[in-house]
């Protein structure tokens, strides 16, 4: 006994060197007879190794010395072991009505939260908020983790909020499959909304409150009973509120007869289809604290802005300070390709030359850029230096491709501006939202169709009409928040809308799978080809097939001139291949990988003479921006250069060593989102061989519209996959759950 109790006592001292007198003691004591070794660290903090209760000699051998223990997930374990606790207390009482409610939580909510955990429907990410938020709960209630897990998994994939009306909609996507939860496993509506309402980690507030930040994880809208992670809470009504605030404050005081003046001058053709929404979207937008102007692929929203920046530029009285305008756009591509269609539009406008070579020097960034970005965080004032306090310097900014900006940035940005200056959004809303969280274009040009001026109100009608000379219809105005600020432009001039494109790209758009599918299979057609395989095999070959065959006049170019000119890259930009799917058997790596060995006997994808080139990451030291796209030629030395396309350089061409672009790869495949504001004669879309979450309308409206002209030629478009993936695809629609719309219309009507 006295061994036992002297052993058990030193293995429970801490595990630290013991000084050597100690050890000199024990040597002599008949109970010891070596020396001690420290016992294994514990597993858990403060529990005692079960290696130290038994024997001092024991150690476990050098592989099981650092080794993940498995510790079983005690989510679904704690809420059960808690409702059954309650349960019993409950029946000790004779509360019947307290039982049942206990009983419901076992059967119903732990059962779906369960469900979501086990079958890997939630990322664990989502599972540790739920965690933090029912501790912070303080009764550990599972219908607030439920909720935050849930609120954090629909952000992760696009939405702001996630509606407790129509919880039973969601789809959760897992590893293997997509799975759905009945209504009948989720709480009842109102149920769900009081415990929250009444948690201490949620606070609860309407639509139209507009406060500061909130000291709480999630915020329940009691109006339109939507959870919201506290973040995008306070991005969408702080947005909603500079966007009132702008709606409601007055325009600017211009000359009436200048203007009328300038647009009659800079609109000659203000009678015509196309020129006339041109001419009224430029006249509306001014004198407008904010203005939209959408419209799908060449519509003329470049052509709108330069003539609007010329307008309000010939303004300005002699001696006085021009306004400062900021053009930005979400990524580099997207800004240099404004700039340079800028440059283009000013040899084309009847404008003062003074006018037009400023159009066609003014410059362009990112709006990360614009904002001024640094590495500093949100809780120490970060990340942008540009903000209410310090606005950006400008009288009028402009953003292009303003469907892939995100809730978050748009607030941003909009609370950088300076209240009395203006802000001008450019955008097709039916193409692909932002990557993150939010569709705020979207939401901005919520209103009948078509979203145009016959929806404005009363006095905007006859004041266009007084500055354009152009007549509008009497109708009833829309009512819209926005009606007076949002303008459409229907008149495509990138292919013929009557055509067979326009309207497979006004099926694509309206959702009618059946006429979709009765467009591809039309016979006789020269515009369209569809391309059924037989399997994904097939699928691939048919694709590396067909990028063959495109490749050949780009080959050809090649030929005739190994160094690269003018022609090479026209033969480059007359084609591509379009993915949805960056990866997988029918991604555009593996795509690229194919052809590159079809074409090299190479299995890597190297770049080599006649390649076509992409660079992947911005590289301002180099003028290159991720999407810019070229063609690989060897000099004169046998180097490898890249060739792009630079209206500022010799013959309109700029030669980079292919050593110096640090991230590029082989393009012959890419992306849909990465061909968002470029344009080819053919295109050929492919779709993967089964029905995946990222396929969607707007995916492939977004690719469709990728088809131009070429002088008098139709562009081509080609489709490979399947009937079913195809019908899923035009049926699909991206539905962002948002609240901004509902949130503007409460804030401008309190």
């Amino acid at each position: 006994m006295g061994r036992a109790l002297v052993r058990r006592r030193l293995q429970d001292e801490p595990a630290r060197p013991a000084p050597r007198a100690l050890f000199d003691g024990l040597s002599r004591c008949r109970h010891v007879r070596a020396r001690l070794h420290p016992p294994v660290p514990p597993v858990r903090r403060r529990a005692r190794s079960d290696a130290g209760a038994t024997s001092p000699r024991l150690r476990l051998r050098a592989r099981l010395r650092r080794r993940r223990v498995p510790v079983r997930q005690r989510v679904r374990t704690r809420g059960r072991s808690r409702s059954r606790r309650l349960v019993r207390q409950a029946a000790a009482r004779g509360d019947r009505r307290a039982a049942r409610r206990a009983r419901w939580r076992i059967g119903r909510l732990s059962r779906a939260y369960a469900q979501l955990v086990e079958g890997g429907l939630l990322h664990p990410l989502h599972r540790a908020l739920a965690d933090l938020v029912r501790r912070i709960d303080g009764r550990h209630d599972e219908d607030v983790a439920l909720a935050a897990a849930v609120a954090s998994d629909q952000v992760h994939r696009g939405h702001v909020c996630f509606d407790l009306t129509e919880v039973d909609r969601i789809v959760f996507a897992g590893e293997d499959d997509e799975r759905q939860l009945t209504a009948d496993q989720w709480p009842a509506p109102e149920t769900w909304t009081a415990t929250l309402s009444e948690s201490a980690a949620v606070a609860a507030r309407s639509a139209a409150d507009d406060s500061g930040r909130v000291d709480r994880p999630l915020v329940i809208d009691l109006d339109r009973k939507r959870v919201y992670l506290a973040r995008y809470w306070f991005y969408q009504q702080r947005l909603a509120a500079c966007i009132a605030d702008r709606v409601a404050a007055p325009p600017l005081d211009l000359d009436e007869a200048a203007l009328a003046d300038g647009i009659h001058r800079l609109f000659p053709r203000r009678g015509e289809a196309g020129d006339r929404e041109q001419c009224l979207a430029s006249a509306n937008a001014v004198d407008q604290r904010l203005s939209v102007i959408t419209g799908g692929p060449g519509t003329g929203k470049t052509t709108t802005v330069a003539r609007l920046l010329a307008l309000r530029w010939g303004l300005v009285p002699d001696g006085a300070a021009a306004p400062r305008v900021v053009l930005a756009a979400p990524t580099g591509k997207a800004a240099a390709r404004l700039g340079e269609s800028l440059a283009r539009t000013a040899d084309h406008i009847d404008a003062d030359p003074a006018l037009r070579r400023r159009l066609s020097e003014i410059r362009t960034s990112t709006i990360h850029r614009a904002l001024r970005w640094t590495p500093v965080p949100p809780e120490r004032g970060g990340p942008f230096t540009h903000d209410a306090d310090f606005p950006i310097d400008a009288d009028l900014v402009v953003v292009d491709e303003a469907s892939m900006v995100d809730l978050g940035l748009m607030w941003r940005l909009f609370d950088a501006v300076r209240p009395d200056a203006q802000i001008v959004l450019m955008g097709d809303r039916d193409q692909l939202a932002s990557v993150e969280a939010g569709v705020v274009l979207g939401d901005l040009c919520i209103a009948p169709e078509p979203v145009d001026v016959r929806g404005m109100s009363e006095s905007r009608r006859r004041l266009l009409q007084a500055r354009t000379g152009v007549e509008l219809p009497d109708v009833e105005p829309s009512g819209a928040p926005l009606a007076d600020h949002v303008v459409n432009l229907p008149v495509s001039r990138r292919f013929d809308p009557s055509g067979p494109l326009g309207r497979l790209a006004q099926q694509v758009r309206a959702g009618r799978a059946d006429d979709v599918v009765e467009a591809l299979r039309e016979p006789g057609s020269q515009s369209i080809r569809w391309i059924e395989p037989a399997n994904p095999d097939a699928a691939v070959d048919s694709v590396v097939d067909r990028c063959l065959r495109l490749v050949e006049p780009l080959s050809d170019a090649m030929r005739t001139h190994p160094a690269g000119d003018a022609e090479t890259l026209r033969a480059l930009n007359q084609f591509r291949i379009l993915c949805a799917h960056r990866f997988g058997p029918l991604g555009a790596t593996q795509v690229n990988r194919r052809v590159t060995a079809r074409l090299t006997s190479a299995e890597a994808i190297d770049l080599h003479p006649g390649c076509p080139v992409m660079v992947t990451a911005n590289q301002e030291r180099l003028g290159l921006f991720n999407g810019d796209t070229g063609v690989a030629v060897e000099d004169d030395g046998g180097a490898l250069d890249v060739l792009f396309e630079d209206a500022s350089g010799p013959d309109g061409l700029r030669r980079v060593p292919a050593v110096l672009i640090g991230r590029c790869e082989a393009s012959y495949a890419m992306t849909i989102h990465k061909s968002q504001g470029s344009q080819f004669h053919d295109v050929t879309v492919v779709l993967p061989p089964r029905p995946s979450p990222i396929l969607s309308r707007e995916l492939l409206y977004t690719a469709i519209t990728r088809v131009a002209d070429v002088a008098d030629t139709p562009g081509h478009l080609t489709v490979i996959a399947t009937e079913s993936v195809l019908r899923t695809t035009v049926r699909n629609r991206i539905r962002r759950t948002s609240g901004l719309s509902d949130a503007l219309d409460a804030q401008r009507n309190s």
